[in-house]
Formats: structure tokens, C-alpha cells, sequence
């Protein structure tokens, strides 16, 4: 009787090791699940707040460009930088979806090319004073710089304010 037992205890001793040790592998991996449900319940009350509207006032419109060219000179020229020529390249409807050819967003853009003569270090002030306008959304697209100066293509958004928006 004594080793049936003592057979007993060893089979229990055996599942409780188990037991133990299961717990002490699926207890972290417990944690993390829970923090990841949490994670889970925050991102989706951030998904279901409203979403402010997009203000048209905030972006300039298609006649405010001569300003935003003006000031895009005076940045450049407090670097040091002359500005020999701007010319329009182009004028293009943002489209909402890229694939998609039908979806105009309401927003466009017009690309500037601007003829630059000064030091490099002048010029890439200039582009950092530039991308940190407030009432403006200006993008760098390229910049060709040579000993004397550079060329440099930016691209100005603008809302036109008389097109609709297509949904």
C-alpha cells in the first residue's frame, strides 16, 4: 500500500510541476494579451472621435499666390539668397485616391521653379524657413544646386474655392 502511494505523490508531484511551470511560461504572455487589449480599446475610441473638418481658410486660395511668392522671395533673400526668375510650371487638381482619376479632392497645387544665386547654406535656410510657414502648405519636389546657386521646383497648395468638391 505504501507504493501505491508514494506512485500516487510521484504522479502528482509530476502534474503540478507541469502545471507550475505552464503558468510560469503563459503568465507573461496573460500580461501582454491584457496590455494589448487595452492598446486595443484606446485605438478604437480614437477611431470613433470625430474628425475635424478640413478648413479651406487655413490653405490660400489661387489669387493669393503673388503674395506667397512675394514672401517666398523675402525668405530667401534674408539667407543671402537671390531670386533670378520664378516661373509657373503648372496648376493640377489633387485627386482624393491616386488610383482613381475621377475623385478630385478640392485641393490643388501649382508648381513653381525658382532660378536661385547664393550659398548653399543661404539656400537650404531659405527651404527650412520655407516648409515652416504657418498659413501655408508648400512641398520641396527637387533641388539642383551648382557652385553659383540652384534650381529648385516647389510645390504650393491652394484650395479653389469655386470648385466643388466631388465625392
Amino acid at each position: 500500500m505504501l507504493g501505491v502511494e508514494n506512485h500516487y505523490l510521484k504522479y502528482l508531484g509530476v502534474v503540478g510541476g507541469a502545471l507550475f511551470l505552464t503558468g510560469m511560461i503563459y503568465w507573461p504572455l496573460y500580461g501582454n494579451v491584457q496590455e494589448l487589449k487595452v492598446e486595443k480599446h484606446y485605438w478604437q475610441a480614437q477611431v470613433e472621435l470625430p474628425r475635424p473638418v478640413a478648413q479651406s481658410a487655413n490653405l490660400p486660395k489661387l489669387l493669393d499666390f503673388p503674395t506667397t511668392i512675394e514672401e517666398c522671395q523675402r525668405l530667401f533673400q534674408e539667407g543671402n539668397v537671390q531670386v533670378l526668375a520664378v516661373n509657373l510650371d503648372r496648376i493640377e487638381a489633387e485627386r482624393r485616391n491616386p488610383t482613381s482619376t475621377d475623385q478630385l479632392s478640392g485641393l490643388s497645387y501649382a508648381l513653381f521653379h525658382f532660378k536661385l544665386k547664393g550659398s548653399w547654406g543661404g539656400i537650404e535656410t531659405g527651404f527650412q524657413r520655407l516648409e515652416n510657414i504657418s498659413n501655408q502648405a508648400i512641398q520641396i519636389q527637387e533641388v539642383r544646386l551648382n557652385p553659383e546657386g540652384g534650381d529648385a521646383i516647389l510645390k504650393i497648395y491652394f484650395y479653389e474655392p469655386d470648385k466643388p468638391i466631388l465625392p
